[in-house]
């Protein structure tokens, strides 16, 4: 196998949720993770960088999938699904925005190749994590950029709204 280097904890709460992190560099929403330091345990490093990331303790429960990238991005990822066991959640400079997020409610400018990643994580336990292959090419990076310009268009909008909504009610 080839080796690792990433790791993603799809990190479910309560209500079925998956917590997402908006990334500043590229910008778009991903789950919480980094890359594997040379020797570094895969599991071992999503645990480091959920805490780094976003302020939570995690506990792994399963290696959900295995993912080779194909393309204009090369690397193989691990994706683990895990719970969380303390810690809060908080913002840093890799972490602009955190949200928990329904499957059936995910931003649109979530990185492409994640949406198959979060299907699988949350799947029955099988005998085996899937491996898979997944492409990144123009035609992905085209449509995150379209999906990112329009949410990024609706939070702009929102918060026009929400100052002209503030100014009238101060006069």
């Amino acid at each position: 196998m080839a080796r690792v280097v990433g790791a993603q904890a799809v990190i479910v709460d309560e209500r079925d949720r998956v917590l997402l992190q908006l990334r500043p560099w590229p910008l778009g929403w991903e789950p919480p993770g980094g890359h594997v330091g040379p020797g570094e345990d895969p599991a071992v490093t999503v645990v480091r960088e959920t805490r780094e990331e976003c302020g939570l303790d995690i506990e792994i429960q399963r290696l959900t999938g295995v993912y080779h990238f194909r393309g204009i991005r090369l690397g193989t990822d691990q994706v683990f699904l895990a719970r969380p066991v303390g810690g809060s959640l908080r913002l840093t400079r890799e972490a602009l925005s955190l949200q928990w997020a329904a499957m059936d409610h995910l931003p649109r400018a979530l990185f492409p190749w994640y949406r198959q990643r979060l299907e699988d994580a949350l799947a029955p336990a099988g005998e085996r994590a899937p491996e898979r292959w997944q492409a990144v090419g123009p035609g992905q990076v085209l449509r995150h950029g379209l999906a990112l310009t329009a949410e990024l268009g609706a939070a702009i909008a929102h918060l026009r709204a929400s100052r002209r909504s503030q100014a009238e009610r101060w006069g």
